[in-house]
């Protein structure tokens, strides 16, 4: 006879196994209910890491499963972290979303993430929609995009997360007046123009996203503020706007091939994506990137460093954005808030050699 242990039943009389309670892990763990209550809550910071481990341990060791339902009656949030992404295809939230990932499985939470686009009204309906799962933390990343009307209704619903003890977190670009890991796009942006100049670069155009954002604001400013420091000016025609997409950078790139003044000597996208479409239209042109004309991406994705030739780009710590945000919603809410700047770092390839003399 075969026994489907999907549907199959224990004996009659059989004991039944029963789900191991807070109560159960608290007398294994030798301490009281409350103290195993606040040990296992990844937010409570009176707890000495020696409690936590061995709570932990005996929570582990009995296989207790600690109910959503009542954490988020008892304590006002569940133990979960909600990142508001764009979209999960771009290298760029991917990246933010994975340290996030990382820092949240150590602090014990669990991770997940809700589709948004860069528009600032949709955003909005996230929110609200994510209020409702009373989740312990809400993560924002990437750019938006909306009217002043839109951005001060957007942070209204925040505030009214945060009044039900809910964490608003900034992963991303300090444009909201809640806690924020800032991504030093300005920066990164000069320190780029600044290292392409020392290899011989005095000639720049740029692809520039072609939605309004802060995001793309702040990349921009960095681009000129650098290259006015150095005495480096753009030329008619040497700034096209286009989506932050492979095939956007595609259209842009062979605009400025056509069209370009012919002392471009480096083009500069606002993203590895766009970048990576540039090269492609280069090569359709019959060009070969880095040769004829330098290619600088930014934010220095996964594979950036596999393209042929290696794509120049600004490591932007994204991952580490992504943990940051989860170290700071963790930590109780102040008057002030708080920034943490992270640190950016030009990565020279092989499509921005030294140019000669």
């Amino acid at each position: 006879m075969i026994i489907d242990p999907a549907t199959s039943k224990p004996p009659s009389g059989a004991p039944r196994r029963t789900a191991a309670t807070l109560l159960d892990v608290a007398r294994a763990a030798g301490v009281s209910k409350a103290s195993a209550s606040r040990a296992l809550d990844p937010a409570s910071q009176y707890v000495s890491p020696e409690l936590r481990a061995r709570v932990v341990e005996a929570a582990n060791r009995l296989g207790y499963q600690p109910n959503a339902s009542a954490r988020a009656t008892t304590t006002g949030t569940a133990a979960v972290v909600v990142v508001l992404v764009s979209d999960i295809r771009d290298p760029y939230n991917a990246e933010i979303v994975h340290g996030v990932i990382e820092q949240a499985n150590r602090a014990g939470l669990v991770a997940t993430f809700a589709g948004t686009d860069s528009a600032i009204d949709d955003e909005i309906r996230v929110v609200r929609m994510m209020r409702g799962l009373r989740p312990h933390a809400m993560i924002l990343t990437g750019a938006r995009s909306g009217s002043t009307v839109s951005r001060t209704s957007l942070q209204e619903e925040l505030a009214r997360y945060t009044s039900d003890d809910g964490r608003v977190v900034i992963a991303g670009d300090d444009e909201l007046p809640f806690d924020t890991v800032v991504v030093p796009r300005r920066v990164g942006a000069a320190a780029l123009v600044a290292a392409l100049f020392d290899l011989g670069y005095r000639s720049p155009a740029m692809i520039l996203p072609e939605h309004d954002s802060v995001a793309a604001r702040e990349w921009e400013a960095g681009v000129v503020e650098g290259a006015r420091g150095l005495g480096l000016r753009f030329g008619y025609g040497a700034a096209v706007r286009a989506p932050v997409s492979r095939d956007g950078g595609y259209e842009a790139a062979k605009r400025l091939l056509e069209d370009r003044p012919e002392e471009i000597d480096v083009v500069l996208a606002a993203s590895d994506t766009m970048a990576i479409g540039a090269m492609s239209a280069m090569r359709d042109a019959g060009m070969t990137p880095g040769v004829e004309i330098g290619v600088a991406g930014f934010d220095d994705t996964v594979g950036a460093e596999d393209m042929t030739p290696g794509l120049t780009s600004v490591d932007l710590s994204l991952a580490r954005a992504g943990a940051a945000a989860v170290e700071l919603a963790l930590l109780r809410p102040e008057e002030e808030r708080r920034t943490v700047p992270l640190e950016a770092r030009v990565v020279v390839r092989g499509t921005t050699p030294p140019r000669p003399a």
